[in-house]
């Protein structure tokens, strides 16, 4: 539970950050007309993990049997970096559009390259965490494991 709580928080705020820049930008014109091009870039690049996340907390919060698996904490730093420096990368290309020069939807349209296959190892990193079915083994084992 502690794991998936810090890593919902991250990409909870992390999410709500970038996802209300863009609020921001739209409702300045910054997209001009093509607005809706720049939300169809954001939307798919953050919501699919942070379904996923929404999901799995939801179904968790039923299931009284979740807190009994564990997770190692090198694996959870693994995802969470992951994770901080793929919505770092998200938040930077929103960040930097100014200073490029050239137009805002064609930046983001290329950080698709290395965003896109980031995005896969996230996903791989936070599924792997969010529904984890190992159960916890003897408490001796537990010195170097964190409570999923």
């Amino acid at each position: 539970d502690a794991v998936r709580n810090r890593l919902s928080g991250v990409w909870f705020t992390g999410a709500a950050m970038i996802l209300g820049l863009m609020v921001v930008q739209s409702l300045l014109g910054k997209y001009g007309d093509r607005t809706q091009d720049a939300w169809g870039w954001a939307l798919p690049t953050l919501m699919p993990i942070v379904g996923m996340i929404v999901s799995v907390l939801g179904y968790s919060a039923l299931d009284a049997r979740v807190s009994r698996f564990q997770v190692r904490k090198s694996f959870f730093h693994i995802a969470l970096w992951l994770s901080v420096i793929y919505l770092g990368l998200v938040l930077l290309t929103l960040l930097i559009q100014p200073v490029v020069g050239t137009d805002p939807i064609a930046l983001m349209h290329t950080s698709n390259l290395w965003l896109g296959p980031f995005q896969g190892l996230v996903a791989s990193a936070l599924g792997v965490l969010f529904v984890s079915t190992k159960p916890k083994e003897k408490q001796e084992n537990l010195a170097s494991s964190a409570t999923a």
